[in-house]
């Protein structure tokens, strides 16, 4: 099952995203497609004990030079809770299940 949302863009103003990205439904390995098509794999809720700003650890595949990234996501798939750069922020746009 593929979840993808929907959003429309004016003059690089976002006006109106139709959200039905929720990571909260997601488990190890699902695979997560970003905004500029990158692939990341989500590894499960973010420990709090060691992390206090974003919901969700997601895995980057590993770059050139075979190094494993991880980053942090919002419950509904943003990059940044606020201040938020969509010609730059990989938001996820659609989960995979495994």
């Amino acid at each position: 099952m593929h979840f993808i949302r929907c959003c429309a863009y004016v003059r690089n103003k976002q006006i109106k995203i139709i959200n039905m990205i929720d990571l909260n439904t997601c488990k190890k390995g699902d695979i997560l497609i970003s905004s500029h098509g990158l692939k990341l794999e989500y590894i499960g809720k973010t420990p709090w004990k060691h992390y206090n700003y974003l919901d969700h650890v997601v895995k980057y595949h590993s770059d050139e030079f075979g190094d494993e990234n991880y980053g942090t996501r919002t419950n509904d798939g943003f990059v940044f809770a606020k201040n938020r750069k969509p010609e730059t922020d990989h938001d996820i746009v659609e989960i995979i299940r495994k």
